[in-house]
């Protein structure tokens, strides 16, 4: 492919019998779609014919139009390394056996034919047995590729003539990874003994070869082609992917079509490379295309002045091979006139300018977020209290209550005494309820107020356990958190008929959490069924607002309660120990 003597390939003079000479025979290989030939779908013809008697020719037809080389580097098509081991770029292709193998015959000569009857054949993919072995005679035509004789000379296209079928054989479609082999061994079918192996190779192939030329970017794309690419062209092999240039002059790359092209077609096309300017993605056809100029067998990216002080990056691909990506680096200098101090100092100006831009934004809008959490401390605070309020006159409703009960009873000294001990607990939970917080210890030692009072009116028995090892007078908790649900247990749960009855207050510690638990043997109930009543709906509400405020110490409320087995309330503050 890089010299004319790759179209050597193409003028394989065949036999239509045995040993017959044609003049001017050669092969033709057209895509076939649908099961019909397309006569303008010219393909490459991609293999090895060989005249040696001790090996196979074969054909390695494909859509990608890519060659069988003999040398891992792709740069030698018709001389012999190693004559059992190929290269190719492309990652799909056909394996066709062809019998003949003769290249530019002189007219009236023999041309050797090789006879598969006795063969058989194997292929293997890395070791990996693909086809095991298998008569050659009982293989059928390539299904995706017409292999034909043609009888014409240069002054026709192919596609214009007509051809007759070619004697081949198809042994499978192949699809190889970067660096996978395919091995293909032949042997005599009565002997058993082996006649000839070969391997193919997929490599590593990328556009490597191309010059990189400047020029000023006052003069046009066809002015340069015409004079300055003769002067300042620069020839680049395939190491070369690293490049200078000056800041406000424009570039391009340029590739020969003669790396990869079309055979019998119009012109030459270096349809097969990809490209990408700055990030591999959104790749473009190099070539093939109606829109691209062609100038003396070349095809160009056009790099139209590149920022000053930049590095520029164009990234190249073959369309068969897109795993395989070149990366050129082009440096773009900055533009004369001005020092580079000034640069460096204007860049640390902006990163100067932003930062402090950056701040005073950020302080901005952290005083935002720190009023509108404010408004929102202020106004759970304020929900809070007047929830505590409402608690007082629940309470105070209920103990009214309770002194009625007396003075029916006709107890008005009784009665009398409970009135002072409820205004001496109201001023009590009035004072706490204007705090936030109360001490552990202060909030029990008010519930067993509370208890004391329900007791004069109510026999039951109160067992109060400290598990927690904790002074309770340094654990901080919601006041009157735990009335509600004392009172519930005590006026609801513990009802005349049951039998000693008993209030159990717990506090424990988990780690960091603090646990309190309410237990009653009462008649109990079932929590899908009943209702909350005001004091615990009350209860629910504080327990939101508080987990609102305070989302890192949430508290949980579980109830677990059934007709006949009592109640236990569980109020768990997870991380309020730490």
């Amino acid at each position: 492919m890089k010299n004319l003597t790759s179209l050597l390939l193409f003028l394989i003079s065949v036999t239509i019998a045995h040993g017959q000479y044609v003049a001017n025979n050669m092969l033709a290989i057209k895509e076939i779609h649908d099961g019909i030939v397309c006569d303008s779908c010219i393909v490459t013809m991609a293999g090895n014919i060989t005249a040696n008697a001790h090996e196979i020719s074969f054909l390695t037809p494909n859509y990608d139009n890519q060659f069988l080389y003999t040398d891992a580097s792709l740069t030698r098509e018709l001389s012999t390394v190693d004559p059992s081991k190929f290269f190719v770029s492309m990652g799909r292709f056909s394996l066709d056996f062809y019998p003949f193998g003769k290249v530019l015959t002189q007219k009236g000569e023999q041309i050797p034919y090789i006879d598969f009857k006795d063969l058989q054949f194997r292929t293997a993919v890395n070791g990996v047995l693909k086809t095991d072995w298998t008569d050659v005679m009982s293989l059928k035509n390539d299904p995706d590729f017409y292999i034909g004789h043609v009888t014409t000379d240069f002054r026709h296209e192919i596609s214009e003539v007509e051809t007759t079928p070619a004697e081949h054989y198809h042994a499978g479609r192949f699809e190889l990874r970067l660096g996978d082999s395919l091995s293909v061994a032949f042997r005599n079918k009565n002997t058993l003994a082996s006649v000839h192996h070969f391997s193919i190779t997929r490599v590593r192939s990328v556009p490597d070869y191309f010059n990189f030329v400047e020029f000023p970017s006052e003069k046009n794309f066809q002015d340069i082609l015409n004079t300055e690419i003769n002067k300042v062209r620069t020839e680049q092999g395939p190491q070369a992917n690293h490049f200078e240039m000056d800041g406000g002059h424009s570039a391009f790359l340029r590739f020969s079509n003669h790396d990869q092209y079309y055979f019998f077609g119009k012109r030459p096309r270096n349809s097969a490379i990809e490209y990408a300017i700055g990030k591999p993605e959104n790749w473009q056809r190099l070539g093939g295309q109606d829109d691209i100029k062609f100038s003396q067998g070349y095809s160009y990216i056009y790099l139209d002045k590149p920022e000053p002080g930049k590095t520029l990056n164009v990234f190249l691909r073959y369309r068969h091979q897109p795993e395989s990506i070149n990366q050129v680096t082009i440096d773009v200098k900055p533009l004369p006139g001005r020092p580079g101090w000034i640069n460096v100092a204007l860049l640390i100006l902006s990163v100067v300018v932003l930062a402090v831009l950056a701040v005073f934004i950020q302080k901005q809008r952290h005083k935002r977020q720190f009023a509108r959490l404010d408004r929102k401390k202020n106004e759970i605070e304020n929900q809070l209290q007047l929830l505590s309020g409402q608690l007082n006159p629940h309470f105070l409703f209920n103990s009214l209550n309770a002194v009625q009960s007396l003075i029916r009873q006709n107890n008005p000294e009784a009665a009398n005494q409970y009135i002072t001990e409820v205004a001496t607990f109201m001023r009590t939970i009035m004072d706490s309820g204007r705090k936030e917080l109360v001490s552990l210890a202060e909030e029990i030692s008010i519930e067993e107020k509370y208890i004391a009072l329900e007791q004069k009116r109510k026999t039951f028995t109160y067992t109060f356990r400290n598990e927690c090892g904790n002074e309770l007078s340094s654990i901080d908790f919601p006041p009157l958190l735990l009335q509600p649900i004392i009172e519930n247990s005590i006026r609801h749960g513990l009802a005349e008929s049951v039998r000693n009855p008993t209030l159990t207050i717990t506090v424990r510690c988990d780690a960091a959490d603090l646990l309190v638990t309410i237990a009653d043997n009462g008649i109990g109930y079932d929590p899908s069924v009943k209702l909350q009543g005001h004091g615990l709906s009350l209860t629910g509400k504080r327990i939101a607002l508080i987990n609102e405020k305070l989302p890192a110490m949430r508290i949980i409320l579980q109830t677990q309660s059934s007709p006949g087995a009592g109640t236990t309330t569980e109020i768990r503050l997870l991380k309020w120990l730490s």
